[in-house]
């Protein structure tokens, strides 16, 4: 079955001009030429090549720039840019610890070290993350502990050495 043959067919299938078929489908609607192949495949059960569909589409002029392509990629999920994200650094996470925060965990008047019992009469409390920020942790409340100084000290010590 030749090429034209198959455009005049899937023109007639949906009843409207080829070309106005792709502007619909590829600038409208955003699919890539594969999935227009797939569309038309499942509708129809007529096998398109990409290779035919791309050279129509930029044979017709409508061309996607590259970071349009590799937006729309992101968005479907065909592509992964988590591997061009920037990490965030820890001193940006502990910036999310408020005043208030703090205020709320060391003020109740059962505050004290979670590891060793000691109150603010005894040493000065810190609040801690469970899990360091720079090994994921977040400033979430169920993240966060009061611990004595000498503790949290250990605890950075400890945890250095692993």
């Amino acid at each position: 079955m030749g090429l034209p043959y198959k455009t005049k067919l899937i023109s007639d299938f949906y009843g409207k001009d080829y070309k106005d078929l792709l502007f619909e489908w590829y600038v409208d609607n955003q699919l890539s030429a594969a999935e227009i192949s797939g569309k038309i495949k499942k509708d129809m059960d007529l096998g398109v090549s990409l290779r035919f569909l791309q050279s129509s589409i930029k044979g017709f002029g409508f061309i996607r720039s590259y970071s349009q392509a590799f937006r729309l990629a992101i968005r479907k999920g065909r592509k992964d840019y988590t591997h061009l994200a920037k990490p965030i650094k820890a001193n940006d996470m502990r910036k999310g610890i408020s005043l208030a925060l703090r205020y709320q965990l060391l003020s109740s008047r059962e505050a004290h070290c979670v590891l060793c019992g000691a109150t603010a009469q005894d040493d000065q409390l810190v609040v801690d993350h469970i899990i360091p920020v720079v090994r994921g942790g977040t400033n979430d409340i169920s993240n966060l502990r009061v611990l004595c100084r000498a503790c949290n000290h250990g605890k950075m010590i400890y945890e250095n050495e692993k």
